[in-house]
């Protein structure tokens, strides 16, 4: 009867570290902005008015253009990890525009970036309130799961306990 309890115990042990090394399947970056924002992502920024741009995660770039106080907030396909530490990017579309859909890149030097979708803002504040409520929602979402599978495994728990 020991060794069978001690069987059992070792495979809820197992099962359980198995799931909670697991990533939480949040929604993207991208997913949440389209809800937030009512846009379809595939806005559209000319290249000669770009000013600048900057990172906010590892996916989500901010570019600023001249002309009519225009933001914008860039979702990329995969994680672009070296636009981070590059001085300098590049960025390459279809006649002289960068549009959101996945054909339009950003480029350092060492790796090219698939824009997935842009949107547009007519202020910095509005775009980077958007993206702050966004992550905030993220961070939520995060939390409410680690919850959910702590109330989880302490319930397998009781159920071990009990046998």
């Amino acid at each position: 009867m020991k060794v069978f309890k001690y069987c059992l115990t070792v495979i809820v042990l197992t099962s359980l570290v198995s799931c909670s090394s697991l990533d939480v399947n949040l929604p993207s970056y991208d997913e949440l902005l389209k809800a937030q924002t009512e846009q379809d992502g595939r806005a559209c920024v000319r290249q000669y008015n770009i000013r600048g741009y900057g990172m906010l995660d590892d996916d989500v770039i901010s570019i600023s253009a001249s002309g009519k106080n225009r933001h914008y907030l860039v979702t990329t396909l995969f994680q672009c990890h070296s636009l981070q530490t590059s001085f300098a990017a590049g960025f390459k579309g279809d006649f002289s525009e960068l549009c959101g859909g996945g054909r339009d890149k950003i480029l350092t030097s060492e790796e090219s970036c698939p824009i997935k979708s842009i949107f547009e803002f007519k202020s910095r504040e509005e775009a980077f309130a958007t993206f702050e409520k966004v992550d905030k929602i993220r961070l939520d979402l995060k939390t409410a799961a680690k919850e959910t599978a702590k109330e989880q495994a302490s319930s397998k728990n009781d159920n071990t306990a009990d046998l």
